[in-house]
């Protein structure tokens, strides 16, 4: 009996001692000792960028899926080698800057739309922007969808009315959208289709 409590005894201070050698071993490699993605992944320039990657295939598609990021970039637990998940330079999983909803950021995302368009917007959130691949419809936070207009900008009596808006505001705002002319921009949506233009700035 004494000689089986001693080979346990053994046997467990060895097993202790493979997992703390084992455990060093991992805590030790940086993210530069894996070799798992191209040179150029994080590059924005390099044709193999990863945010090229996630947009051309989706979040869950071609050979670089959701589930195999987050084998590694998730956060975990004790003894796990560190790499960075997506937050840590991203607002999530999507790509955006972490300060991509706040309004006072250079990064707002209004401000991206303004100036670009809704449509580099499709590439994840699909054609109609209610979701695609990102799952993240424009609709969730605006009742206008990518307009960003609130529910009521079109109804007279509504007191988020656009009329409202441009008699305190003026109509600078709206040429970041719907052109320097009011024309359309890249909204395609020009005031001249329910103003005939009197008493416009």
């Amino acid at each position: 009996m004494r000689a089986k409590g001693l080979l346990l005894l053994i046997l467990g201070s060895a097993l202790i001692a493979a997992a703390l050698l084992l455990g060093g071993c991992i805590e030790s490699r940086t993210t530069s000792d894996l070799r798992t993605h191209p040179a150029g992944w994080s590059d924005p320039a390099s044709a193999d960028f990863h945010g090229t990657r996630v947009m051309a295939q989706g979040p869950e598609g071609g050979s670089y899926t959701q589930d195999e990021c987050l084998v590694c970039h998730r956060q975990a637990g004790p003894g796990v080698v560190r790499v960075p998940s997506c937050d840590a330079c991203h607002l999530g999983a999507g790509g955006h800057p972490p300060d991509w909803m706040s309004e006072s950021s250079a990064d707002f995302h209004g401000l991206a739309v303004a100036a670009r368009g809704d449509r580099p917007c499709a590439a994840c959130h699909g054609p109609d922007l209610r979701g695609g691949t990102s799952g993240g419809s424009c609709y969730a936070c605006h009742a206008g969808g990518p307009s960003g207009h609130p529910d009521g900008w079109v109804s007279p009596g509504a007191a988020t009315f656009h009329g409202r808006r441009v008699a305190q505001q003026g109509i600078g705002d709206c040429r970041r959208c719907h052109g320097g002319n009011l024309d359309g921009g890249w909204s395609g949506v020009a005031c001249a289709q329910c103003h005939d233009g009197e008493g416009d700035d």
